[in-house]
């Protein structure tokens, strides 16, 4: 049934999980989200489930405008992460016991410590805004928003020729593509057209179960080191014993959730406040939620307090071994002001997930809940071609930041508006356009 907004206008509800108004823009406004579509669906952009010839969002009206401040505190925020997993790793080279604990969750003991003479290179922050400032959810050495860039740059004239020269910049000649996010692939075919097209440079992209070591090759790798488990241990020893070079390196703990809960636990802070300082420590810590680990077989007192005071609160899976859907996207999030609270915890204290009894060995961290500014956010309706406002929606921004030889680079990124949940991820019901930052304030 449809209600009203604050501003009093009719809220409209025939789109799925979308609550809109009519917006108020001009014949321009709605000029603009139509050429948009038209550009978004010239350059192929695909998602799983999606239709041939439609864009698989809501087509943003225009580009989000992050403004100096944001701008310069997430260029910040993602120099203090850069910071942070450097000296994560060295800390894990070195056997830190805590710093292991944290990062070899979910990671096969063969597949432990990889990698330990490199460091990332490029990785994408998840980031709520709250209050005006970012906040990280996650930290991913794999993303898949490089071929919407390039879509991005002809729909709404954000250059993306940042992210394609910092690609240039490695040499890659390979994509290689977990097996499981074939999903990906044309958006990956539209990363190797732009390369052919602006570089003259051949890439290839192909799934890592076809791996084959040509002895000098450069490949981003496009695939998380913990999923390495679905492949045959043979695939595994040539990829792990390969002279060809991958970007990023194949240390696990780059794509571990546990670097989160790792910069708030007082059994390293000493350690991390001598290797990257206070002052760094601090924008991290302003920028992520309080996260604690928990234990394997957590403290029976400890959770069941834990139940009355879930206000604020999430659990968050790390690792499920038996239900590994539960480790990607926002299927492993459990809040805590919501009724199944108290079942969640119970299942956390086990091991399980909520709803599956058959479920053990899963680890969690608790986390404090960021919950989003709110935007209202224009966008062409799908199927009328008129402009609408999404009021009142929950924003996620990801930027990409590239390694330079003096520092850090923002690539670029996109943001994401839902209205409807919590969990802000891409999908019919969600708003997506580029995000446009204020060059000054990282330069």
């Amino acid at each position: 049934m449809a209600g009203k907004d604050r501003a009093g206008d009719k809220v409209l509800r025939d789109l799925p999980d979308v609550g809109y108004t009519l917006a108020d823009g001009d014949a321009g406004d709605v000029t603009a989200a139509r050429f948009a579509h038209q550009e978004l669906v010239a350059q192929g952009v695909e998602f799983y489930g999606s239709d041939h010839g439609t864009v698989p969002w809501l087509v943003a009206e225009k580009a989000f405008e992050l403004g100096e401040d944001l701008t310069r505190r997430i260029h910040e925020l993602g120099g203090a992460v850069f910071q942070l997993v450097d000296a994560a790793q060295v800390l894990y080279a070195e056997g830190h016991e805590r710093v292991r604990e944290h990062l070899d969750i979910g990671i096969l003991p063969g597949l432990r410590g990889l990698d330990l003479d490199r460091m990332i290179q490029m990785f994408r922050l998840d980031v709520v805004v709250r209050d005006g400032k970012p906040v990280l959810t996650e930290i991913e050495e794999v993303f898949g928003n490089v071929g919407k860039a390039h879509a991005f740059e002809f729909a709404y004239g954000v250059p993306a020729d940042p992210m394609f020269k910092a690609f240039e910049g490695y040499e890659f000649e390979r994509i290689w593509l977990d097996d499981q996010y074939h999903m990906y692939r044309s958006e990956l075919a539209i990363v190797a057209q732009r390369m052919k097209t602006q570089f003259g440079r051949d890439v290839e992209v192909e799934f890592l179960s076809k791996f084959k070591d040509d002895g000098r090759r450069v490949g981003w790798r496009f695939c998380y080191v913990k999923e390495f488990r679905q492949y045959e241990s043979d695939v595994r020893k040539s990829i792990i014993a390969g002279a060809d070079r991958l970007v990023n390196p194949l240390f696990h703990g780059y794509g571990t959730k546990g670097l989160i809960s790792l910069a708030w636990d007082p059994e390293v802070e000493g350690e991390l406040v001598r290797r990257i300082g206070r002052d760094t420590l601090d924008i991290l810590r302003e920028g992520m939620p309080d996260t604690q680990l928990l234990d394997p077989i957590p403290d029976p007192d400890f959770m069941e307090g834990l139940k009355s005071r879930g206000k604020g609160l999430a659990l968050k899976v790390l690792d499920s071994p038996e239900a590994t859907e539960y480790t990607w996207g926002s299927r492993g999030v459990f809040f805590g002001d919501q009724s199944r609270w108290r079942k969640s915890v119970d299942a956390a204290a086990i091991g399980s997930v909520p709803g599956r009894d058959d479920v053990r060995n899963t680890r969690y961290m608790l986390t404090e809940l960021i919950d989003s500014d709110r935007y209202d956010i224009n966008f062409l309706h799908p199927r009328d071609n008129v402009l609408c406002t999404m009021p009142r929606a929950r924003v996620r921004l990801t930027p990409i930041f590239n390694r330079e030889p003096d520092g850090w680079s923002l690539l670029g990124g996109h943001a994401t508006f839902v209205n409807t949940s919590r969990k802000v991820h891409l999908g019919k019901h969600a708003v997506c356009a580029p995000f446009s930052t204020s060059q000054a304030a990282h330069d």
